[in-house]
């Protein structure tokens, strides 16, 4: 009963962190390169080219219809550019022409999209010294109504859930592993979110929050993502995370934290120390923040 009540429930339901995660470095830095043509801010731009840079880019001709070749900007030029837009007052907090998306990583280079109000830029990254910065960007312009994608209008999902049961009997250990009753409770749920599709999983990195998170990415075929809840953007996780569906693994003190954060409230308390089946579901569409609180055993 208790399992077909669930499944009724998620029906109705609209279905810098992350330092080891490829994919949250490149998202940071796709970030720091639009804030800093947007924002006239050299420092973000130093963090995201690389000093090789190559970029040029089309423009649509207004009469002719045709992309025309328009201008070569390395790195120099790149830094000039941006320090230009700040003293002349062209700056902008731009939030609603703001999209960045990971399209393939490799070992050693990534490829990536980002739109802006400029247009859409495809660009080429590389990974030295653990850092992913920009090597090659191709972009073309002006922005246009079609380069919108389904994420500025989609609803997003996240599923917080604190980890299973850990193996209490050294108090000495900060990071135990789950007890046998706690690696079925990480199982049971992937089996209750089964008919979830989800896009991304996070987790603290911690032995019991991994082992809670793991059945669940692995039967959705993802990886499971590293966050930090004392060093976090929260603004831009929503930002990345915009039109996904989201499982979040952390503890009884940042679920119900990072839950409050989501919504913009101080709704939750935090979770007793005996408890841990709390699910929340925070579903943020364009005009509204809804959450639910339910219990899973």
């Amino acid at each position: 009963m208790k399992s077909i009540l669930f499944s009724l429930i998620l029906c109705f339901t609209f279905v810098s962190f992350g330092q080891d995660s490829d994919k949250s470095q490149i998202e940071t830095t796709l970030n720091n390169y639009i804030d800093a043509f947007y924002k006239g801010d050299t420092t973000k731009l130093k963090l995201a080219i690389k000093p090789r840079l190559n970029k040029f880019g089309y423009w649509k001709n207004k009469e002719s219809g045709a992309y025309e070749y328009y201008a070569h900007m390395t790195y120099d030029k790149a830094m000039d550019f941006v320090q230009r837009m700040k003293d002349e007052g062209r700056t902008r907090d731009e939030d609603k022409i703001r999209t960045v998306e990971v399209l393939d990583i490799g070992n050693h280079i990534a490829t990536a999209k980002v739109i802006a109000a400029w247009g859409i830029d495809y660009i080429l990254l590389s990974k030295d010294d653990n850092k992913w910065m920009i090597e090659q960007v191709i972009w073309e312009g002006p922005y246009l109504n079609e380069y919108k994608d389904d994420t500025k209008t989609a609803t997003t999902t996240y599923y917080l859930i604190r980890h299973a049961e850990k193996d209490q009997s050294d108090k000495s250990n900060i990071d135990p592993h789950l007890t046998e009753k706690g690696l079925e409770r990480a199982q049971n749920w992937s089996n209750t979110l089964k008919d979830v599709k989800f896009d991304m999983v996070y987790s603290t990195n911690y032995h019991r929050t991994k082992e809670t998170a793991a059945p669940t990415a692995k039967a959705n075929g993802v990886e499971v993502t590293f966050y930090d809840p004392r060093n976090m953007n929260l603004k831009e996780f929503m930002a990345s995370t915009k039109g996904k569906t989201v499982l979040i693994v952390g503890h009884s003190n940042t679920t119900p934290m990072f839950t409050n954060g989501l919504l913009g409230d101080k709704k939750y308390d935090m979770i007793a120390e005996d408890n841990n089946s709390n699910l929340y579901i925070v579903t943020i569409s364009k005009d509204s923040k809804t959450s639910t609180l339910l219990k899973v055993d």
